[in-house]
């Protein structure tokens, strides 16, 4: 399917296998990562925090919005629309410290 495709059906698709390796579909970009916690933006503009340990991005894929983590996942935590708040200002500040 392509990248357009995608947009307009706002397809959005997460597969966790074992808390071990996350498969993820419908991601604009990978706005920062570590090892303890990898920030990505939504095709809808939300921000998707994984959340855990040795935590790496092992496929990348923007062109077709996909993105493969590898490490232990503790939590996924989704916050609306990136552009409404600052780093460090706001809920989606205290969300991401």
């Amino acid at each position: 399917m392509s990248l357009e495709k995608q947009r307009e059906n706002k397809e959005h698709k997460l597969v966790l296998t074992n808390q071990k390796k996350l498969e993820i579909t419908g991601i604009e970009e990978v706005d920062s990562f570590n090892q303890e916690e990898i920030i990505l933006v939504t095709f809808d503009n939300d921000l998707l925090a994984i959340k855990g340990e040795d935590l790496n991005v092992k496929n990348l894929s923007t062109d077709v919005g996909k993105v493969s983590i590898e490490g232990t996942v503790y939590e996924i935590i989704y916050a609306a629309d990136k552009d409404s708040g600052k780093k460090g200002k706001g809920i989606i500040g205290k969300l991401f410290r």
